[in-house]
């Protein structure tokens, strides 16, 4: 009987002695789970799956040993549930690989002024739009005039608008997702399952041709993997706000991989409009699809295919004839600032051998835009009780309202050959644009316009790297592109007896050649510092002015080019990483964008103009630092400095009077830019980033002298990892901040119309919290 009765003990005995606890390992840096770590507790250990995850048969209070190939050893005591946080031995910050030049390379070893932004980066943040990461990034700047950025400003090159009869649809800094050019419609930069955010500072003319003149931003979304996963992830917060989105990865076949994301984000947009009643006058109502399918073979072909569709629901709603900081409007229009976007890429790679490589690039997309508003905004109540406005004294009502519906259909298609150290490309695109508007046109003398531009470029391009000696390498670019731009306008006007007439239409064509070129030495000193020296040019397309009663001499604009000379110095160790730039840029038929009221009674009577103003220089210097105190503790800053400058020119002020302008600081170019921040993570999964941000003042407009306010803004999110889940909580703009993004000066109060200056305010604060969870 005791022979039996006693394994019954010892089993007992031991179960006293050990148990089994389990945990998950995770890079304190990018809190994801980290697979193959080895878990051990004197003669017992284990693995993490996959999934990071692992159960060992010890008691609590053992001492467990961590350790991973590329990760500092750890030690802690074992309890149940535990989570395990393991730090790089060196910062993973110097493995980012950059994908949006002609070949990948390293952050390390890129020879210019670039900031990358990772999934990492963007989840600690809680940012869910690339709005919330512009004020991270040194020397950019955005206008504001949309529900979201449309418009980009890299070292003060930019434009700021694009409103009916503004031009053709040129932009001085490109915006790109998943290879597809969608310059000027930065509204569809939502961040969910975004990879990673590329912001090239400096022309990028020879990679990406006329639309990166001052710069580019590139934006990659997650690529399909063959194991399965599936994210969702839902938050809530202040201002009505809403989202929920979800991602999902799925192994077709062996070589064939399929993700598919959706998401739908909601705001009602800060603003009470106090004609209507309501409050989401301003909304930001938004929804994104997109499916990529990853085709990967041995012998060395790989193809992605990505569908996109996004559909930008919103309101806009952001003006008011008081300038009030509460955020009242009065108008009694509806706005709209909408986008649908649908498109498709495809990237096909071929290795043939070591040294050589086929890359083909193929991209279409087409969007609907939609952006109205009311003119006047506020309602004949507001303006009868505020300002005695008459209609019956005054003869007509003060009602406007203007609409611009716009179709764009873009499709590229680049083909890359890499022999070794040398690159060739050529590169074709074929833009499509509709316009159709009415409201008060071309400074009133319209009522409805369409009009219609057919764009066409070819270009061809080299690269050519070399290397002196081993740690000297020079690398050489040029590109030579051609393109062509058809221009048709149509319009109607009111004679004195409020009749329509038809006004002169307008058929123009113009052809440019450009050349771009870059020129860089990159000095690798030792394996964490390197040095890098560039000189450059870029160019921008010229274009046609829309206005039905300019001269021929007076209707086109020249293309504008940029000379740029450029030093810098990146460093990482396993401490800090830091890089910093220094650059001097001359422009040459300066692009300058003015626009003046042609009637001092309708606040719509805009009348714009694009003309080269000579010349131009531009010098600044940025600046990213970032720094591991103690364990799970970074610091983390940015600062750039930009100083510009503008020639005088002269522009027609309306039909009898000449103005100049110029002669001082460039528009929307902040002379100081900059963020500090700092990062914590607990041995309990407890997270917090905090985050203050600067914008110092600059010029709204190259047609007024009317300035911005320097303002701060912060930004916190405090959150906590479990398993399998993460829960933030979040607030931007904590200290409620009023700070303006777009201003115009002009005469809109009866009955002097006086010219004053109006003002847009950012978001004021918003709080949340959001759910994240992984499958």
């Amino acid at each position: 009987m005791n022979f039996k009765i006693s394994p019954f003990f010892l089993f007992i005995f031991s179960a006293i002695l050990s148990a089994q606890i389990s945990g998950i390992v995770i890079n304190s840096s990018t809190l994801k789970t980290v697979e193959g770590v080895n878990v051990t507790a004197e003669e017992v250990g284990t693995s993490t799956d996959k999934n990071g995850k692992f159960q060992l048969d010890v008691k609590t209070g053992d001492m467990l040993r961590i350790s991973h190939v590329g990760y500092k050893l750890t030690t802690m005591p074992a309890e149940d549930n535990m989570i395990i946080e393991m730090t790089l031995k060196v910062l993973q910050s110097a493995e980012i690989i950059v994908r949006a030049g002609l070949s990948d390379e390293s952050l390390q070893r890129t020879a210019s002024s670039l900031t990358v932004l990772t999934k990492q980066d963007i989840e600690r943040t809680s940012s869910d739009h690339f709005q919330v990461l512009t004020d991270q990034i040194p020397n950019l700047n955005w206008a504001g005039g949309t529900s979201r950025p449309r418009y980009f400003q890299i070292r003060g090159i930019g434009e700021r608008s694009h409103y009916f009869g503004e031009g053709p649809p040129n932009f001085s800094v490109g915006f790109v997702l998943d290879d597809m050019d969608l310059s000027g419609l930065g509204m569809v930069g939502l961040l969910y399952d975004i990879d990673q955010v590329e912001v090239f500072k400096g022309p990028q003319s020879t990679i990406y041709g006329p639309n990166a003149m001052a710069g580019l931003i590139s934006l990659r979304s997650v690529k399909p993997t063959d194991e399965f996963n599936a994210t969702s992830s839902v938050s809530l917060g202040s201002d009505h706000h809403h989202r929920i989105g979800s991602s999902l990865n799925v192994p077709l076949t062996k070589n064939i991989n399929f993700r598919i994301t959706g998401l739908k984000n909601y705001t009602d947009g800060f603003r009470k409009n106090i004609s209507q009643g309501v409050t989401n006058s301003n909304r930001r109502d938004e929804r994104l699809l997109r499916a990529k399918v990853g085709f990967q073979t041995a012998q060395n072909l790989s193809v992605l295919g990505t569908v996109l569709m996004a559909e930008l629901k919103n309101g806009y709603d952001a003006w008011a004839p008081d300038n009030n900081v509460d955020l009242r409007t009065y108008s009694n229009d509806d706005g709209e600032d909408s986008q649908l976007t649908y498109g498709y890429s495809l990237r096909t790679s071929y290795e043939a051998s070591d040294n050589l490589n086929f890359t083909s690039i193929t991209s279409f997309s087409e969007t609907d835009m939609v952006h109205a508003y009311d003119g006047d905004w506020a309602d004949s109540a507001y303006w009868r009780h505020h300002h005695g406005f008459n209609p019956v004294n005054e003869g007509w009502a003060y009602e406007f309202f203007d609409k611009n519906e716009r179709n764009r259909a873009n499709l590229s298609q680049e083909i890359r050959l890499s022999i070794g150290s040398i690159i060739l490309g050529g590169y074709f695109k074929h833009l499509k644009e509709r316009d159709e508007a009415t409201g008060y046109l071309f400074g009133g003398i319209a009522t409805d316009a369409w009009s219609a531009y057919d764009f066409k470029a070819m270009a061809g391009y080299a690269q050519y790297e070399h290397a002196l000696s081993p740690p000297l390498k020079l690398k050489a670019n040029v590109r030579f592109e051609q393109n062509t731009m058809d221009y048709e306008g149509t319009s109607e006007g009111l004679n004195d007896n409020w009749e329509k007439v038809v006004l002169p239409p307008v058929e123009f064509k113009v052809e440019h050649s450009m050349l771009g070129y870059r020129g860089s030495i990159h000095y690798l000193k030792d394996e964490f510092t390197s040095f890098y020296g560039s000189v450059s040019q870029g160019y921008k397309s010229g274009g046609v002015n829309q206005q039905p009663y300019l001269s021929d001499a007076s209707r086109p604009f020249d293309p504008e080019f940029i000379q740029n000379y450029e030093i810098g110095l990146k460093r990482a160790t396993n401490i800090y990483r830091t890089q910093i730039s220094a650059f001097f840029s001359k422009r040459k038929d300066q692009q300058v964008s003015i626009s003046s009221q042609q009637d001092k009674e309708n606040p719509n009577s805009f009348l714009f103009y694009t003309a080269n103003a000579g010349s131009g220089w531009i010098q600044g210097l940025e600046w990213e630092y970032s720094r591991t105190v103690t364990h799970g503790t970074q610091l983390f800053t940015t600062l750039g400095y930009l100083d510009t400058w503008v020639d005088e020119f002269g522009y027609q002020l309306d039909t009898a009077t000449a103005g100049s302008g110029g002669n001082r600081e460039a528009a929307m170019s902040p002379k100081v830019t900059g963020s500090i921040g700092m990062s914590y993570h607990s041995g309990f999964g407890i997270f917090t980033v905090v985050q203050l941000t600067h914008k110092g003042e600059y010029y709204f407009s190259d047609s007024h002298d009317q300035t911005s306010e320097p303002y701060s803004l912060m930004n916190l999110t405090v959150g906590k990892i479990f398993q399998n889940a993460t829960i933030k909580f979040w607030a931007r703009n904590m200290l409620d901040v009023r700070y303006t993004v777009r201003g115009f000066y002009f005469g809109l109060i009866p009955p002097d119309y006086q010219d004053q200056l109006w003002k847009s305010y950012g978001d004021p604060r918003q709080i949340g919290i959001t759910l994240d969870y992984n499958y």
